[in-house]
């Protein structure tokens, strides 16, 4: 994998509190998600003014399917069957990439770890589902849109991540969304997500589906995902709403 551009900053409009790390989807990078939640509405960066939102870019990975270099975290489809991490390409690297962000946002945070939010969407959410299996701190919220948790088969089975959420007290809470549709990533394997982080890591996991997103089914549903997030957020958070 080559070299990674600078993340994409939003900083607050009013003194820090937060900080939200949020990673793109594969063929896109951190300004184009940046851009595209810009213009969604609600807003949620009026909603939370408080908080910095960090949207890092993958930089490029050779895609097998595609036969070329392609913005992307990892290669591999949502239904890999691959025994481990390092059997997915780009799966370990970007997670490591992610954990450094993660300890870079909660100095900035002055340590306070539980006022960070990470999350992704479709490829976002498979890198940063396993960066929080593996992260050290227990985070304010994670919030998945669109996508998947890699080796979901092996973990069902048991199979430890180190550092993972199995033997944590209160692991961080996680919301799921997805389209009912979805023709990328099928609802199936987003299903398989909620069950081995709820059942077998004892995560509390909010889910929702939704019914009619654009893309085919595989992206943000408006304005209902967003409310959702939003409410979530100021649960988990235990922040009030700003509008």
């Amino acid at each position: 994998m080559g070299e990674r551009p600078a993340p994409h900053i939003q900083e607050p409009a009013s003194e820090h509190t937060h900080t939200v790390i949020l990673l793109h989807g594969g063929g896109s990078d951190g300004p184009q998600l940046w851009r595209a939640i810009r213009r969604m509405r609600p807003s949620l960066f009026a909603k939370f003014p408080s908080f910095r939102w960090v949207f890092p870019s993958s930089g490029l990975l050779w895609s097998s399917s595609m036969e070329m270099e392609r913005k992307q975290w990892l290669d591999a489809s949502p239904r890999d069957s691959s025994e481990s991490a390092q059997e997915i390409p780009g799966l370990s690297s970007s997670v490591e990439y992610v954990l450094g962000l993660i300890e870079d946002e909660v100095q900035r945070l002055g340590g306070r770890a539980d006022r960070l939010v990470l999350g992704g969407l479709s490829q976002g959410q498979a890198t940063s589902l396993h960066a929080l299996l593996r992260c050290e701190h227990r985070l304010g919220a994670y919030v998945g849109m669109s996508g998947w948790l890699p080796l979901a088969h092996k973990l069902d089975q048991g199979m430890k991540v180190e550092g993972d959420l199995q033997g944590a007290e209160a692991p961080t809470p996680v919301f799921l969304g997805h389209g009912t549709h979805d023709r990328k990533v099928p609802l199936e394997l987003a299903l398989r997500a909620r069950h081995v982080l709820s059942t077998n890591m004892k995560v509390d996991v909010t889910w929702r589906q939704y019914v009619g997103a654009k893309l085919d089914g595989h992206w943000i549903k408006e304005p209902e995902e967003l409310e959702d997030v939003a409410e979530f957020l100021q649960a988990k958070l235990q922040i009030q709403n700003h509008i």
